[in-house]
């Protein structure tokens, strides 16, 4: 039941920016995916056919391979052994408690730990905590000389708020700290779950950059223009 609720919630709590964003390979996540590989190769052994089996839909001398089987399901002391189907069965379920266990634990860890798997740590506003500045920066960014669309509540969940988000899809980052610290756009980046890749041009209040970088720092009241040839 965790896993099943943890699944349904995942896609609002942990990704809510696409799939981008749900590409954030942690500890635990990547726990949970290997739960499911591990499990489903388990899956695919243990329900292989038998060899002897096989054997007798293709071999041409089917009646007495199946004599010989059959006399080899009695064991010692005249007890009949099982099918080996029978033998398959606790296989199956360690197997699929070990893909919802798998599942449960990629879903769930999100909800459980955000700030685990946040790119930067959540802002603290419990016990009266403040912030250390509040600031606001402009970005805009062009693919092949269109404006793109920069999405709202980017940094923001459920149960996570980080230091560097968007409200809206103005493009205005909020910059709302508990530590004292500057960002760069580099780490807006980092929040957004996209890669910053090759930029054509990178402009500053207006001043184009002789090369654009992602450890620009983000300060309030600052406009950025990003231009790529394709960011999609």
């Amino acid at each position: 039941m965790l896993a099943v609720i943890g699944i349904l919630i995942y896609p609002v709590v942990g990704c809510p920016h696409g799939p981008d964003g749900c590409l954030r390979f942690y500890p635990l996540t990547l726990a949970g995916i290997g739960l499911v590989i591990f499990g489903s190769l388990l899956l695919i052994i243990g329900i292989r056919p038998p060899a002897y089996a096989r054997a007798m839909r293709q071999s041409p001398e089917t009646p007495q391979l199946r004599e010989r089987s059959m006399e080899g399901s009695v064991g010692i002391g005249g007890r009949k052994r099982s099918p080996p189907g029978d033998a398959a069965e606790p296989l199956i379920a360690l197997v699929a408690v070990i893909v919802v266990g798998g599942l449960g634990a990629y879903a769930v860890a999100p909800i459980v730990s955000p700030s685990l798997f946040a790119p930067l740590p959540c802002v603290s506003y419990a016990d009266g905590g403040q912030l250390s500045y509040h600031w606001h920066t402009q970005l805009s960014i062009y693919s092949g000389g269109m404006p793109s669309t920069i999405p709202a509540d980017i940094g923001l969940t459920v149960l996570c708020a980080e230091p560097l988000h968007t409200h809206d899809t103005s493009g205005t980052i909020h910059i709302e700290p508990d530590l004292n610290r500057l960002y760069s756009i580099g780490d807006f980046f980092r929040v957004w779950g996209r890669s910053f890749d090759s930029p054509t041009q990178m402009f500053v209040n207006g001043t184009a950059l002789s090369s654009p970088t992602l450890s620009q720092i983000l300060y309030d009241q600052e406009t950025i223009s990003i231009h790529y040839t394709s960011f999609t």
